[in-house]
């Protein structure tokens, strides 16, 4: 009698771990996200007053985390131009302008020709 009570208790525990794992990835991924436009805000910020031409941010897994920018820019293009690491395509893009979201997008998007112009200053942020 006791095993089973046990044992019923034990599936109702891990029947909740599930939900509570899957809310908690989630939310760990919007911490992840937000932490990283709030720290690189500043930094962004000071490197472009360093650069003397006007240049797009990027940050996630490239190369290049500063990127000239030039009229007419995709977000594409900045993605090609900061080198992008990674082999799979991106969960997620966001393009931030003037601390606002400006775009968001699946990598699958850019493949579609789902695409941006990118203003100079714009911050793209990429999440493998």
């Amino acid at each position: 009698m006791r095993t089973a009570v046990l044992c019923q208790l034990l599936a109702v525990v891990a029947g909740m771990g599930c939900v509570s794992q899957k809310k908690a990835q989630m939310e760990a991924r919007q911490a992840y996200l937000a932490g990283q436009e709030q720290a690189t805000q500043g930094a962004m910020q000071a490197r472009l007053q360093q650069q003397q031409g006007p240049v797009v941010f990027v940050q996630g897994p490239v190369r290049h985390a500063v990127v000239e920018w030039q009229a007419g820019m995709k977000l594409s293009q900045a993605i090609v131009a900061a080198e992008y690491t990674v082999f799979m395509n991106p969960q997620l893009i966001r393009v931030l302008r003037n601390a606002q979201v400006a775009g968001e997008f699946k990598g699958v998007d850019l493949l579609h020709r789902e695409d941006m112009d990118l203003e100079e200053g714009d911050t793209v942020l990429i999440v493998p």
